[in-house]
């Protein structure tokens, strides 16, 4: 019986063998043979033309050697096809009693209609439809950019258009109104250029009540069509628009409507375009680069940033740009969840498979919707979750066949999730290039910033270059004037402009604009000028755009709507005013996803929002809040951060308290560590301005103890904050008579083992256990038997501790894995069969001791949980140490050297690579570096044990450098230190021994002496 063969060609190409996984064929040339005989319809089709077709560039001798390669290497690889593809000497066909399926002959039926003859036949045709477009979100062989391509994917890439236009007029006709829409949406983003698109959006958005949104639909319409071809919307685009107007409408400034839009002229900057044009050519050609535009504010980053954007658009390039908006709102990944919902981006979306789909859905929880067969994400340890996100991220913005430009306005504010997804794309950008382009200024970005760490980390690399913009000259501030104004400007004009503006770009726009001249003596400095803007507006407009600009620098329709308690003509009539006097503009895709605008430059705002009084202010915070509840009733998670600072804003510290706790559990569900204790710190901060009462010291409890897990990944056990928020959780406990909650027992358990107080540790360890046994958490009790054993081990206790490990390890369920990460950030079974190896080792056990170590490498790749694995590969490179087995050692510290993830130490690791650096002869280097890690640790370290352990390579490097008197220091430190350094007391004391008789020398044992047991 032949096997089932399904051909997927929309998306990447994929072949299946009676739904088997997809099988791989020999090349991608191979795939191209296949897709076009099947786009042809079978065939046959003459050799020389598939060669041709399929190589253009090769003559065709070369072409037709090629095809014979290619059609052996498929045979051999896939003997199966020849029961579908009959290859003769002069032509291939598809055999027509044994066809291949595709999705595109699927999706052909499904848009030709094959279900004309049912008794009801408009549902039938729009169920075929809803399949088809379903069908239809992949581009036609994705991941191939062949020549011959480009005719099939347009003819296929219009019929698809036409069936979404189709779908969402039926759908209108049958009442189906949010639907339509879904559909125009789509329509709108998948053919900017189409204006049926935008009048069927308009007349939908209308029809259910929504002129606001529809007017902005026109004023995106007009932006494309100026920007992209130059050119005005339509007579009848333009009729629409004016029927949704009020009437009698006030007298609106008259301004041309292909212009209404224009940012202003580009004037100067030739230099810096050619620069951005090279280093373009470059990514063209492959790799990633990330090139930061900076300045002053207003000196035309963004502007210049826009104009190579259309340039690269123009080249074919995907472009998608987004904005990073100041820390007092979105939720963590802002700039990548504005790029993903980018009319450029999102069908991309929509075409992934359901795996990558699902863990995009944690940032655009609505693709769920279109998407119905991918499965809600899960909760994932970090670095998996991470690895995941940022694979899924990658495949969505990310062209798989040509160059992407994304560009990051206002990057010194960016979140630090979102620069570590950056710092990824760049360093892991595969196949075409990639190009970032972000502005920002400097004086905002310090040392320790998000931005500041994504510039460093690039510019390590050599991917990063900066292009700083300075003033226009003289000569080009009164070029761009004139342009701007459309006359000549007096020789003495001139010289005041240029003086007023000194050459800043955007001064110039808001003086002409403002109708500034030297005769009216109006001033051109930007807050004056623009304050004469404002000051033209209607009454109602101007209130209008307070309450926008209190929303922040982009706004969405809807919220706005809802916050302003007007009726919809003066929302309608505002916006559109707004619109021509070029105070805002339309965003594509953005926070509303097809309803937002944002004022033309964060000045604009800046001034409306100054000019707002407090008590009025907060009026406006209230009533924002309000409205980001009521418009986000079923994904109000997603807007939590913003309406807890609306809160604030408002002077409601009570429930601004409660929504920041809630944001920062949404940002821990995506592990933005920063961003929860950012959140729960504000919070706290809020709740100290009230009264003390027994209700405000539980919320505080609640707090603090939400404070213990993310703090961890933010500062160390031992640091400052970390130790006051014990402390004031433990003191809290006791005012109020609770009992200590888990988190902060093992929290103070960590803390203790950190600072080597390993009695405090024992003691919170039993402690846990005794929470395990009465609450019978599995976790827990895991979570108790780890932190026995490393107090134990530590203490040279090695018999318990040997015991403590094996419980843990026994009581460990593999299905609660996910919740150990999530909560305590490692895998206890990973960390106690390393430690437990360690332990074998120093009872005498060798084989043992390797086994474990094994054993805990390889539960740590099964896993891969990446910082579990550097817990392994870093104990497991110390035993090796300890045996004398340099190359284990070697492998491992490699292992260690080559990960992106945080190590245990990166004391440690370094210490590891100077001994690796003796080893190899290099001494003088070797050396210093492992003298570094332990003068930098201190008596203590920042990880229990950590001291002692770096005095052990001390010694060992001494020993292998023929350093006896650094030896000897080495091993005195070992005996002297007591603690931890007893477990290598007896090595220490074997050196200092044969140091003393001249014999000593850094060798391989049959185990070392079982050091003294407390």
């Amino acid at each position: 019986m032949d096997p089932d063969v399904t051909v997927r060609l929309l998306g990447r190409f994929a072949l299946r063998l009676d739904g088997e996984d997809p099988t791989l064929l020999a090349s991608a040339r191979a795939e191209s043979v296949l897709a076009l005989l099947l786009l042809e319809g079978g065939g046959p089709l003459p050799r020389a033309s598939i060669a041709s077709a399929i190589w253009p560039d090769s003559t065709e001798a070369q072409a037709r050697t090629n095809l014979r390669h290619v059609l052996h290497d498929l045979r051999r690889g896939l003997p199966a096809i020849d029961r579908y593809l009959e290859v003769g000497p002069h032509a291939l066909r598809l055999h027509r009693d044994r066809p291949l399926r595709s999705d595109v002959a699927l999706l052909e039926d499904l848009l030709t209609g094959r279900a004309r003859d049912t008794s009801d036949r408009d549902a039938a045709r729009r169920q075929e439809l809803q399949e088809a477009v379903a069908l239809g979100t992949g581009e036609l062989l994705e991941d191939h950019d062949d020549e011959w391509l480009r005719e099939p994917r347009e003819r296929l890439r219009h019929r698809i258009h036409d069936a979404l236009a189709e779908l969402a007029t039926r759908c209108e006709r049958s009442g189906a109104l949010t639907e339509a829409i879904r559909h125009a949406e789509r329509l709108q983003r998948a053919d900017p250029l189409r204006e049926d698109a935008y009048r069927l959006l308009m007349r939908l958005h209308v029809a259910r009540g929504d002129r606001a949104r529809a007017v902005r639909v026109y004023h995106l319409c007009a932006t494309t069509l100026e920007q992209e071809l130059g050119v005005a919307p339509s007579a009848e685009t333009r009729a629409a628009y004016d029927a949704l107007l009020p009437a009698p409408a006030p007298a609106r400034p008259q301004v041309p409507a292909a212009a209404t839009a224009d940012p202003g002229p580009l004037v100067g900057r030739r230099r810096e375009q050619v620069r951005l044009e090279a280093v373009w050519h470059a990514v063209e050609a492959g790799g990633s680069r990330l090139v930061l535009l900076s300045g002053d504010p207003g000196i035309g980053k963004t502007r210049l940033a826009e104009e190579l954007g259309t340039w690269c658009r123009r080249r074919g390039a995907r472009v998608a740009d987004a904005r990073c908006h100041p820390a007092d709102g979105p939720l963590a990944y802002g700039l990548v969840t504005t790029w993903l919902r980018a009319d450029t981006v999102w069908p991309s979306v929509l075409r992934m498979e359901p795996a990558h789909v699902s863990e995009v859905a944690r940032l655009v929880p609505e693709v769920l919707t279109e998407r119905p067969d991918a499965a809600p994400p899960v909760a994932l340890g970090e670095a998996e979750q991470r690895r995941r996100l940022f694979e899924a991220v990658a495949a969505a913005v990310l062209s798989p066949v040509r160059p992407t430009l994304l560009v990051v306005d206002d990057v010194h504010a960016v979140d630090r999730e979102s620069a570590r997804l950056l710092h990824y794309l760049v360093r892991e950008r595969p196949g075409p290039g990639l190009l970032v382009l972000a502005t920002g200024r400097h004086e905002e970005m310090e040392g320790g910033d998000p931005a500041h760490d994504l510039l460093l980390g690039t510019n390590a690399r050599g991917a990063l270059e900066e292009i700083e913009l300075g003033p226009l000259s003289p000569r080009e501030t009164v070029v761009l004037a004139r342009r701007l104004a459309g006359s000549t400007l007096t020789a003495a004009e001139a010289d005041r402009l240029v003086d007023d503006t000194e050459g800043n770009p955007l001064f110039v726009v808001e003086a002409v604009r403002a109708g500034w001249t030297q005769r009216t003596g109006t001033t051109a400095r930007v807050q004056s000028a623009v304050e004469l803007r404002l000051g033209r507006l209607d009454p109602r407009t101007r209130e209008l755009a307070t309450l926008a600009a209190t929303i922040g620098r982009e706004f969405d329709v809807g919220v706005l709507r809802a916050a302003a308690e007007v009726d919809e003509d003066t929302l309608v009539r505002a916006l559109d005013e707004l619109w021509r006097r070029r105070l805002v503009r339309e965003r594509a895709g953005g926070v509303g996803h097809g309803g937002s605008y944002e004022f033309s430059h964060g000045k604009i705002r800046q001034v409306v929002v100054d000019g707002t009084g407090p008590a009025h202010r907060r009026r406006l915070h209230a009533r924002i809040a309000a409205a980001l509840v009521s418009g986000h009733t079923t994904e109000v998670d997603r807007v939590s951060a913003r309406v807890a600072a609306h809160l604030e804003g408002a002077g409601d510290t009570e429930r601004a308290v409660g929504w920041c706790r809630r944001a920062a559990r949404v940002a821990r569900a995506l592990h933005a560590h920063h961003e929860a204790v950012r959140l729960l710190e504000r919070a706290l901060a809020l709740l100290a301005d009230q009264p003390a009462t027994t209700s405000r010291d539980r919320r505080e409890l609640a707090l603090r103890t939400d404070l213990l897990a993310p703090l961890v990944s933010v500062a160390a056990y031992e640091s400052p904050r970390m130790r006051a928020t014990q402390e004031r959780v433990a003191e809290l406990g006791r005012v109020l008579a609770t009992e200590p909650s888990p988190l902060l027992v093992r929290s103070l358990a960590l803390s203790a083992l950190t600072r080597s107080d390993f009695a405090a540790a024992t003691g919170f360890g039993h402690r846990l256990a005794r929470l395990a046994d009465r609450s019978g958490d599995r976790v827990l009790e895991v979570e108790a038997a780890y932190v026995l054993g490393v107090s134990a081990f530590w203490q040279a206790d090695l018999e318990p501790a040997r015991d403590h490990f094996r419980r843990a390890v026994a009581r460990y369920d593999p299905a609660l894995a996910t919740t150990h990460q999530l909560h305590y950030a490692q895998d206890p079974k990973v960390v106690c069969l390393g430690r437990l190896a360690n332990t074998l080792w120093f009872l005498g056990e060798p084989d043992e001791a390797g086994r474990a170590a094994s054993e805990a490498l390889a539960w740590a790749r099964r896993l891969e949980h990446p910082f579990s694995r550097t817990i392994a590969l870093t104990f497991a490179a110390l035993l090796a140490l300890d045996m004398g087995d340099e190359r284990a050692f070697r492998e491992h510290t490699a292992g260690l050297l080559a990960t992106a993830e945080r190590t245990v130490s990166g004391h440690v690791t370094e210490a590891f690579r100077g001994h690796v650096a003796v080893l190899d002869g290099h001494t003088g280097d070797g050396l210093a570096r492992v003298r570094a890690a332990v003068a930098a640790t201190g008596p203590v370290g920042t990880a229990p044990g950590q001291h002692a352990l770096l005095v052990r390579v001390l010694l060992a490097s001494c020993l292998a450098a023929g350093d006896t008197g650094g030896a000897r220091a080495a091993a005195d430190h070992l005996l002297a230190m007591g603690g931890p350094g007893r477990l290598w007391a007896p090595v220490a004391r074997a050196v200092h021994d044969e140091l003393v008789r001249g014999t000593a020398a850094e060798r391989p044992t049959e185990h070392a002496p079982r050091p003294i047991a407390r």
